[in-house]
């Protein structure tokens, strides 16, 4: 049950008391709600300032013959002034009373529920009688709009509108059989805002919605470009872009190469994806399979990668790119399919020595008499420090990561937010591929730089291979090898045996995979025994050294011995063949 009440009076007294009386058919009501509606034409919710104070708001019911006051048990309100709650309003104190800051915030609609001790028990004919009083000792503050509305809800709450837009009552008020499907539709939606049973709904609703509001605003999002109309291509007489006087011509593609195969009709960006995979056209499936192959024997069959034509290196085994770009192209441009074919074949399962008469007649192994040695790519040559030492974690996916760097290299790099602050990753983060290593054009991490990795300033088809002393520096000195070599250097004294031999031929085994030679493994003892008595000697150089890294130490394992085996351990993961596919 909603009534409405608008106060207009030519004077508004200091003080006043409202009396309002009304006949209900409502049964076991639990609560009354008041709004205080705003003035359209100022805002105010007062007849004075703007601001009320409601110092009372009592209830009388007139059941039948039974007229009582109503005791209030609680108030709530939306709405609070500091010093004013709504729960002064029902205190039987004149002085103290229900404020809002009225004068302040203008405009705003408030409300206030007021829950009943015990349910009145109602019924038709049923009176009842509010009085609003206004006694505060500041003078004018009574409410000017309002309305009240009666409930039967066990627990009366706040709603979530303090008032019935007028397609809502039209909704309410229409004959039930006049009622059309739009009247149904809104005054579902208006109960699903209001019932107090479906708050708990309403506010897990409200939650997820803000929570996807949020993933949508965390989604990166990037410029595209949008063409409406295409514009006009002309052949510039002698390149001049300002002589519009040439010839209009059309996407098409060189007429050495397959026609688009577009009739009466301007190519599309579609059509071109459509001609580069398209059987009559096998070019991009040679230079994908020529990468591929790459990629796995160190050279290409055609050994200019971003050249596969006229002007490129002629293949060495013309019918074996014809035939793997065919099969790639047959297979629905499937890549696992064309890889395992590679690594299958009998060509790729070759051993790298080769016979003397073979490296003779083919020195540079283009004719695939034996496996090709390759250097490991710079981000593979940390991977396969990591892994011997079996720090490397094989976590997949996720942010970049950020390795040890040397402190300042970033101070002369400045990013659009001032210099850029690289702090080295600790735990697992630390231990990832180096695929997931933060990268910085420009400022490529050194480590990668040491080992020929592009810097991504410019496209490259083929990274060079270069051998420098600097690579033999970095992987001496660089905290991840140093590291790497420490933890390894623990496995070998914990799991390699009980004798230098044995130690050094487990190491060997881990990361070569083969034995060493006698020479090889004379000179390692030998290194050993001399950094065992240097660092006996002097405790400190040992415990730095292994102290290197975020890794926890073994306690159970000399400072001086591990340190000497850490040597070891970094002379064989320096080694040329250690960073060497064969």
């Amino acid at each position: 049950a909603h009534c409405t009440f608008e106060q207009i009076y030519f004077a508004d007294p200091a003080s006043d008391v409202y009396t309002l009386t009304f006949r209900t058919n409502q049964q076991n009501i639990t609560g009354i709600r008041l709004d205080a509606l705003p003035n359209p034409e100022n805002g105010n919710l007062s007849r004075g300032n703007g601001n009320f104070v409601l110092t009372g708001f009592e209830v009388q019911a007139e059941c039948g013959e039974t007229c009582a006051p109503v005791p209030i048990a609680r108030a709530i309100a939306d709405f609070e002034q500091e010093k004013y709650p709504v729960s002064a309003a029902i205190d039987d104190d004149s002085k103290s009373g229900w404020a809002v800051l009225g004068h302040e915030k203008k405009g705003e609609r408030r409300q206030a529920v007021f829950t009943f001790a015990e349910p009145i028990a109602g019924g038709p004919g049923t009176m009842l009688t509010v009085r609003m009083k206004h006694e505060s000792p500041h003078a004018n503050h009574n409410i000017a709009r309002f309305q009240i509305a009666l409930t039967t809800v066990p627990e009366p709450a706040l709603t979530t509108s303090s008032a019935i837009a007028p397609e809502i009552l039209a909704a309410v008020l229409a004959d039930e059989t006049a009622r059309t499907d739009e009247h149904k539709e809104l005054l579902a939606k208006h109960y699903r805002g209001i019932a107090p049973a479906l708050e708990g709904a309403r506010t897990e609703l409200t939650a997820k919605q803000d929570r996807l509001a949020k993933l949508i605003e965390e989604i990166p999002t990037t410029l595209v470009t949008h063409a409406v109309e295409p514009r006009t291509i002309r052949v510039l007489p002698r390149g001049n872009f300002l002589d519009e006087s040439g010839e209009i011509v059309e996407p098409g593609t060189p007429a050495s190469l397959p026609p688009l195969g577009v009739e009466g009709r301007r190519a599309t960006r579609l059509d071109l994806a459509k001609w580069l995979v398209s059987p009559e056209n096998p070019l991009t499936a040679r230079v994908t399979v020529n990468r591929l192959w790459e990629q796995f024997f160190g050279t290409g069959i055609s050994k200019v990668l971003d050249d596969v034509g006229s002007r490129g290196e002629w293949p060495t085994h013309p019918d074996l790119l014809d035939w793997m770009a065919s099969e790639f192209m047959n297979s629905g441009w499937d890549v696992k399919h064309i890889v395992r074919l590679m690594v299958t074949s009998s060509a790729y399962k070759q051993s790298s020595k080769g016979s003397p008469e073979l490296r003779e007649k083919d020195p540079f192994n283009r004719l695939l008499t034996r496996q090709s040695q390759v250097r490991l790519k710079a981000e593979l040559v940390r991977d396969n420090a990591l892994a011997i030492s079996g720090l490397l974690s094989e976590d997949i996916g996720g942010r970049s990561v950020y390795p040890y760097q040397p402190d300042g290299y970033y101070d002369n790099c400045n990013t659009f937010r001032g210099p850029l602050i690289y702090t080295a990753d600790q735990g697992e983060n630390q231990y990832r591929r180096g695929l997931y290593t933060y990268w910085k054009r420009s400022f490529l991490h050194p480590s990668l730089l040491a080992f020929d990795a592009p810097t991504r300033e410019e496209c490259t088809a083929e990274r060079t291979v270069s051998n420098t002393p600097m690579q033999a520096l970095v992987l001496l000195n660089d905290p991840t090898y140093v590291e790497a070599a420490r933890v390894f250097a623990a496995q070998m004294l914990k799991e390699g045996g009980d004798t230098p031999e044995a130690r050094i031929d487990y190491a060997f085994q881990r990361a070569l995979c083969r034995k060493p030679t006698d020479a090889e493994r004379a000179v390692l003892m030998n290194l050993c025994g001399e950094h065992m008595k240097q660092f006996a000697d002097n405790p400190e150089s040992a415990k730095q050294l292994v102290s290197t890294g975020f890794s926890p130490q073994p306690e159970d394992i000399d400072c001086a011995e591990l340190a000497a085996w850490t040597s070891v351990a970094r002379t064989i993961l320096n080694l040329h063949e250690t960073i060497t596919r064969s």
